[in-house]
């Protein structure tokens, strides 16, 4: 599992996006830059299903340039939908 999330972890990061773009309207306006934080294997979690695969990207303000919230995706070994949060750091 490991070697696979390395040798796709743009198609990873892809889909964070994706998933990202369809929850959130209200920071799209002010959105300037997605920043690519981290994938990580999720071994486990009081209520998240493990093993799983865990994608953090940021999302940095047009204009001030500061961090506006952070999305994380959880999605099984098969790449299917398990959770996401979104955190606004207001």
């Amino acid at each position: 599992m490991q070697k696979y999330i390395l040798d796709n972890k743009e198609e990873y990061y892809q889909l964070a996006i994706e998933y990202y773009y369809n929850i959130d309207e209200d920071h799209r306006n002010d959105l300037s830059k997605i920043v690519l934080k981290s994938i990580s294997i999720l071994i486990d979690h009081k209520f998240i299903p493990t093993p799983c695969v865990k994608i953090k990207i940021e999302l940095h303000h047009q204009t001030e340039q500061k961090r506006i919230s952070t999305y994380y995706l959880y999605l099984s070994e098969e790449k299917e939908f398990i959770d996401e949060f979104l955190i606004d750091n207001d």
